[in-house]
């Protein structure tokens, strides 16, 4: 397979995650772009291809050679910074394929409104986004490396006792985004061993002994199950 040249735009909580899985592909060549000394030290030293660039200056982002075919990803902490730098590299680069990090509906259709290709919301999951990430290699490693065991991030499968706070409640109610994880699909224990991916399982009203099946740091997923009680 023909690599694929990435240029990753930040080196923050989910730009570090994206290089280093990608970096560990066979098919990708991976150049990050950061706006700190910090940052730079630290992907320097962990061996990694890496180049300063000034937001507000177009000049430093043409200055790193971007050519048409070059994959590009905006993954900057700041979400006002990573929609700015979203409009400033499709206004760079009109072919060049743009994916970008989102934690919100709102900024998803702005980054897709400012031209970006693929936005990852990393706080909603539906049949057809995982169907369609990972049945693409390249997608695939993206989304790995929010799992990546050296992070933290794990799977995990919680199961609903009689007392849990959640009885009763619709999981599309439930605020995972406040404990920093993510929703990815459950087993309702009435109809069987059957897995239903995210939107399906949306609508479902919580009940004893159903099974959530959740992506996030274990400290974070802990503290879940302690605020919603009588989870295993």
């Amino acid at each position: 397979m023909e690599s694929v040249e990435v240029v990753v735009f930040g080196y923050g909580k989910f730009g570090n995650a994206i290089a280093k899985a990608l970096e560990y592909s066979s098919f990708t060549k991976v150049k990050l772009a950061v706006t700190s000394k910090e940052q730079f030290e630290l992907a320097n030293a962990q061996g990694l291809r890496v180049e300063y660039f000034y937001l507000e200056s177009d000049s430093s982002i043409r200055e790193m050679g971007i050519s048409e075919n070059t994959q590009l990803i905006c993954a900057l902490d700041s979400n006002k910074e990573n929609l700015y730098l979203a409009l400033t590299l499709r206004d760079l680069y009109k072919n060049n394929h743009i994916m970008a990090i989102s934690d919100s509906t709102h900024l998803s259709e702005k980054l897709k409104m400012a031209g970006v290709n693929r936005v990852i919301d990393i706080y909603q999951t539906s049949v057809g986004l995982l169907m369609n990430i990972l049945s693409k290699p390249f997608a695939t490693k993206f989304l790995q490396g929010f799992i990546d065991k050296s992070h933290n991030y794990n799977f995990s499968e919680i199961t609903i006792g009689k007392e849990s706070s959640l009885i009763g409640h619709y999981i599309d109610m439930i605020d995972f985004k406040n404990y920093n994880i993510i929703f990815i699909g459950m087993v309702d224990q009435e109809k069987g061993e059957q897995f239903f991916f995210g939107s399906i399982g949306e609508s479902h009203r919580v009940t004893e002994g159903d099974i959530l099946v959740l992506i996030g740091k274990e400290e974070d997923i802990m503290e879940f199950k302690k605020a919603c009680g009588d989870c295993r």
